[in-house]
Formats: structure tokens, C-alpha cells, sequence
């Protein structure tokens, strides 16, 4: 590993970082990414505080849900804009 960021590979992954760290990428890219996460400690250290930083997260909001009446409002205005986005 190197401390050599390579800038265009670099910022493409930083892109792609919480696609990578939710898992949301396909094996190719995810294989592309950890590749270079291989090879660029600076990205590699940024990968694993922002990896940390989103399980602290996620393991403080475990349970907490947003209140019904807030759901049923959120839920109601991206309704509403899907059906404004329909029409001619």
C-alpha cells in the first residue's frame, strides 16, 4: 500500500465509497473499489473511519423509527409527486 493517492482512481472511488460500504455496487465494482482500497492507504484509512462511522450510526438509530404521521406525509407527497411526474 502506498501514501501515493492516485487522483482520478481516487476520486472515483471516494465516489462510490458508501455505494461500496452498503453494498449496493455490483461484484465487478465492488472488486474495482476494494482493489484500489488495496492499494491507496489514504483511501484506505477514509474507508474504514467512514465504514466505522456508518455502523456507529446505524447501531444508534437501530429501533427509532420516524413518527406514523410523519411516514403518512412523506408517503403522500412522493405519491403526489409521482403523479405529477406522469403527466404530460
Amino acid at each position: 500500500m502506498t501514501d501515493e493517492p492516485r487522483d482520478t482512481d481516487c476520486m472515483e472511488v471516494l465516489d462510490r465509497l458508501y455505494e461500496y460500504i452498503d453494498g449496493e455496487l455490483t461484484p465487478e465494482r465492488a472488486a474495482e473499489v476494494r482493489r484500489h482500497l488495496d492499494a491507496c492507504a489514504p483511501c484506505f484509512r477514509l474507508a474504514g473511519f467512514e465504514s466505522a462511522y456508518v455502523r456507529f450510526l446505524e447501531a444508534r438509530t437501530r429501533g427509532q423509527h420516524a413518527p406514523a404521521a410523519l411516514r403518512k406525509k412523506i408517503l403522500e407527497q412522493l405519491l403526489l409527486e409521482g403523479s405529477s411526474s406522469e403527466s404530460p
